[in-house]
């Protein structure tokens, strides 16, 4: 139907494939039309498995596609030398598998799948080519039907399924039909359908069973056998039921190491898990994708000698075009894994493929099946997977972890995953839409843990944007995270939460660093926990412990907004005045709009004696808070400095009056205190901080703006109230 030509693509300097339709064609609607389908259904596949199409076009009435050019040998050429190992046939049809899966799940049928349609490169990727009679299952248009007519007899007959010759609907298990004749031929050096005639050929592929290839190969093993005769049954029902089914059981019999990796290949110690593509496109299911992510990124994160990038700098690549190489480069890692997850009729397919980055490499590729209700065990396999393809070695714990995930009622999984959904939104209206999901899982699933720590984390958050009294903050928190701890006693998340509870809420220091500590053991790529660990460690005065958990934190999750502000705010309490401006300004050219790295930039400005550059800071940060007002004590604090009393007296009279209406926090106001030399008013306004236990009293050890309080003896005896022997 068409001739291809070597090309060169001079602007962007590559070799390129240029397919059109011979001109005797042109005139042939169903011809051209064949073609427009190949284009259209190209364009929607983006697999390393898959000949990319860079694009479509028409040129004095002649239709045309720009191919991805693929170097290297045909399967028809590799057959011809002789049938191959059955560890390389198993391992090129796993290839293949793989492709065909990530088509399938685009609605696209090959329906021409044969060995000269698949190219192995010198690297060992297997690409499969000319989708030039594909058929787009999800939508037809007249044209397309008329184009595919099963009757038309499209295809090569000797790799056809048996529907394809009898005007049956066609649909992806034709494609696997095919793939079974192709690795009966891989491994035999025959096709499993031969005839005189073409009559007689039809027959056989409508009719009669392929000899079992141990018969022509008794050298083959048994689950190789059964992997062809299973994709090759005539009833299309009887197949497997997937493309991912036959990789998975291909990649189950013996096989030498897979061509795609790098023999000798190092150990990968960092990888990111780019946002899982939703292809139910439904944007009423968004959450469930981003939900799957976040859940594996979980997973993969809790393996110690694995640096996993966290979710929140993850999602920052939902929609990004970047190419992998490029994003790794971002965020200092080796390794990439992206894939898709599809939730349909109960049932859930998680498709992932791993990727080094550096060599732009794929190194291994696969799917995962089952029902929703089980896809924290989906998730656990796909977590051993990486594991063992970046060749980590799981501890006992980590393998135990991973094993024996628990069962959860879907429909409470589905509330959790919209919970965190909203969670991660970070508003407080949008924290407490996320606590009436939590809640809803555990009506549903009263023993499911994680959602007691969502409630948690929702209430803590909260205490801390003062939308609530912290008193209460924390007795809502306290109820969520020890039923969590009760039903999962190794939830390192949880951990987590009862570490910063034992801190803003107790002071009790000692219980929040063993929290930390066991949170850190069981959740050792969790970058919240490294995060409010460096919190204790910097209220405590450990400075460079401090720093070096802030680093940790920040490289986990380098695209977070909170990770960039609380290491410089690790610098501000150690002192390190133009450490904290590095780390602050670049989480202000992340996210110029994130009103707590803006405020405290002018803190630090303001501690730095630049008080015309705090002020404008300030007024900036007021401007992006809204009604916050902790907003007005950095501005109120340092036009006292600056000597500027009678418009820091302003702010200080309209604090005092919000205090009356809402929760203010005392500690802000003894801040401004300070600041006019009103030392007594200051303490007695930390006096009553303590009474309502105001959760900033942590940093009284180390906060700059209280310096001139040190020494005072009613000053010392808050600080060994709140810190107890960690005062010092």
């Amino acid at each position: 139907m068409g001739v291809v030509y070597l090309a060169r693509d001079e602007r962007l300097q590559r070799n390129v494939a240029i397919k059109m339709l011979h001109p005797d064609a042109l005139a042939n609607d169903s011809s051209r039309s064949r073609f427009r389908t190949e284009a259209l259904a190209l364009s929607r596949l983006n697999h390393p498995g898959i000949a990319i199409v860079h694009a479509f076009d028409q040129e004095n009435d002649a239709d045309y596609l720009v191919m991805e050019f693929v170097p290297g040998q045909t399967l028809a050429q590799k057959i011809a030398a002789g049938p191959l190992a059955e560890a390389e046939a198993a391992a090129i049809g796993a290839q293949i598998a793989d492709a065909l899966e990530a088509a399938h799940a685009h609605g696209v049928v090959h329906r021409d799948l044969k060995p000269g349609n698949v190219v192995v490169t010198p690297e060992g990727q297997v690409k499969v080519l000319d989708f030039g009679l594909a058929k787009l299952t999800a939508s037809e248009d007249e044209a397309t039907r008329s184009a595919t007519a099963p009757l038309a007899l499209v295809g090569t007959l000797a790799y056809m399924a048996p529907e394809q010759l009898t005007g049956a609907p066609v649909g992806p298990r034709a494609d696997l039909h095919a793939l079974g004749a192709i690795l009966y031929e891989l491994a035999t050096g025959r096709r499993p359908y031969a005839g005189p005639t073409l009559t007689a050929l039809m027959y056989a592929v409508a009719h009669k069973p392929p000899a079992p290839p141990r018969r022509l190969r008794p050298e083959l093993s048994a689950a190789f056998e059964a992997v062809v005769m299973h994709a090759l049954e005539k009833d299309p029902e009887r197949r497997p039921a997937s493309a991912a089914e036959i990789a998975a059981a291909l990649r189950g019999a013996p096989q030498a190491p897979r061509t795609v990796a790098p023999a000798g290949s190092a150990r990968l110690e960092s990888l990111a898990v780019l946002p899982l593509v939703d292809l139910a496109a439904d944007p009423g299911q968004e959450f469930f994708a981003d939900g799957m992510t976040e859940a594996l990124i979980t997973s993969l994160a809790g393996i110690g000698a694995l640096r996993v990038i966290s979710r929140t700098t993850a999602m920052h690549y939902k929609h990004a075009s970047q190419p992998i190489a490029e994003i790794a480069s971002a965020l200092g890692v080796e390794a990439v894994v992206e894939g898709s997850v599809l939730r349909a009729e109960g049932r859930v397919r998680i498709n992932v493929q791993l990727i080094d980055a550096a060599a732009d490499r794929l190194l291994w590729a696969r799917s995962y099946e089952g029902d929703v209700g089980n896809v924290l065990a989906l998730q656990a396999d796909v977590a051993r997977s990486v594991a063992a393809e970046v060749r980590i070695q799981l501890t006992p714990r980590e393998a135990a972890r991973l094993s024996d995930p628990r069962a959860v009622d879907p429909r409470a999984f589905e509330a959790y995953l919209r919970g965190r959904f909203h969670w991660n939104r970070r508003s407080e209206a949008e924290m407490r839409k996320g606590i009436g999901f939590f809640q809803q899982a555990i009506e549903i699933d009263p023993a499911y843990a994680l959602p007691y720590v969502g409630i948690a984390d929702s209430y803590n958050l909260l205490g801390d944007m003062n939308a609530m009294l912290p008193h209460e903050a924390g007795a809502k928190a306290k109820a969520a995270v020890a039923r969590a701890l009760e039903l999962d006693p190794d939830l390192g998340e949880a951990h987590t939460t009862l570490g910063f509870l034992h801190m803003f809420y107790d002071w009790d220091w000692d219980r929040a660093r063993k929290a930390y500590g066991r949170s850190l053991e069981l959740s050792p790529g969790y970058p919240t926990g490294h995060q409010w660990h460096a919190e204790l460690l910097a209220a405590l005065g450990e400075f460079e412990a401090a720093i070096d958990e802030a680093h940790r934190a920040h490289e986990l999750d380098p695209l977070a907004p909170i990770m960039g502000t609380t290491l410089g705010d690790t610098y501000f309490f150690a002192r390190r005045y133009n450490d904290a401006l590095t780390w602050l300004r670049r989480t202000i050219e992340i996210e110029p709009g994130f009103y707590q790295a803006l405020n405290d930039i002018g803190r630090v400005l303001s501690e730095s004696g630049r008080h015309d550059e705090a002020l404008a800071t300030f007024e900036q940060a007021r401007a992006l808070s809204g009604a916050n007002p902790l907003a007005s004590v950095g501005l109120g604090y340092t036009l006292a400095r600056a000597g500027r009393h009678d418009e820091a007296r302003r702010i200080l009279a309209h604090l005092e009056a919000e205090a009356v209406g809402r929760y203010v926090s005392p500690h802000a106001i003894a801040a401004i205190l300070v600041g006019l030399g009103e030392l007594d008013r200051a303490l007695e306004w930390l006096e009553r901080a303590y009474r309502e236990h105001d959760r900033a009293l942590v940093w009284m050890k180390v906060h700059p703006r209280l310096d001139p309080l040190r020494g005072n003896p009613r000053f010392e005896s808050i600080v060994q109230r709140v810190m107890g022997g960690a005062a010092g």
